[in-house]
């Protein structure tokens, strides 16, 4: 028999997670549930593993066999079935980012509130597109910045469930001062966080320098929330792009907060170094 050693996609090992868990809660082996739900073993296996891509339908039929009362436990699970692919302006870059990489997005896409840290540079969510043109073209030499940008733009322009997301932005001072190469472009990107700190839909906070060592001095992440569960998924960013996290950074998160200045302060750091870049360029 051939075996199969392609990594699950990350919706599908969430499917399986949460299968796993129902099994379990009803106090069944392998071999009782397969009995049960009517298939073999390593199905069941695949299914919970997340290397066993399934429909909705049989999604729905497997509830049924595991008689999961009408709970908003199936609605998730129908819904992981569904998306497995991702958004369909995804599928364009598909053959040319890695599957982790897919995965990551797709998720990030599914995601109705994303906490959002940066050092150094903006986070990718909250960039203009010179800025983001900029950062690619310095920091990775040779990108094709075009279809780098129009990832990106469709990042930030998606709506999750056909709603706007709610970004909750937490930036190191550094990442507003330090000096960039085109003037201009850094006074509109500080505006732009100045508006989007305005919006009821995002909170933007700086942690200024005063602040010495804290926790978010190794580098960039996100938490992603999503509707109807409980837990999150953590993502880091470095030279070599996004990658997951070995855990949920929540805590690293909360630590964060508690040394960020207030909004209001946080608006006013960004239109003083807004200010002192008037002069330049």
């Amino acid at each position: 028999m051939a075996v199969d050693y392609r990594a699950p996609n990350i919706n599908a090992r969430r499917l399986g997670r949460h299968f796993r868990q129902i099994r379990e809660a009803l106090r069944l082996s392998y071999d009782e549930a397969a009995e049960v739900v009517g298939c073999e073993v390593t199905w069941l296996i695949r299914l919970e593993t997340g290397f066993e891509q399934v429909t909705p339908d049989q999604v729905r039929l497997t509830l049924d066999r595991y008689e999961v009362p009408q709970h908003r436990i199936r609605t998730v699970l129908l819904d992981l079935a569904t998306r497995q692919a991702g958004p369909p302006w995804l599928a364009g870059h598909a053959g040319r980012i890695k599957a982790l990489v897919r995965d990551l997005l797709t998720l990030e896409s599914e995601s109705p509130v994303i906490h959002t840290y940066g050092i150094l540079v903006l986070p990718e969510l909250v960039r203009t597109e010179a800025y983001a043109r900029m950062c690619l073209e310095y920091q990775v030499p040779g990108v094709d910045v075009d279809r780098e940008w129009d990832l990106l733009d469709n990042r930030q322009r998606h709506r999750p469930g056909g709603r706007r997301r709610v970004l909750d932005v937490i930036l190191d001072e550094t990442a507003i001062t330090r000096p960039a190469p085109r003037p201009e472009v850094m006074r509109d990107q500080l505006a732009h966080l100045i508006t989007l700190s305005e919006d009821a839909r995002a909170t933007v906070r700086v942690i200024p320098m005063s602040v010495g060592a804290h926790a978010g001095l190794e580098g960039a992440f996100d938490v992603m929330e999503f509707p109807h569960l409980d837990d999150r998924v953590s993502t880091v960013h470095g030279a070599l792009g996004i990658d997951l996290a070995y855990g949920d950074l929540t805590g690293t998160w909360r630590l964060l907060e508690k040394v960020a200045l207030p909004p209001p302060a946080s608006r006013a750091m960004i239109r003083e170094a807004m200010e002192d870049l008037a002069g330049t360029g």
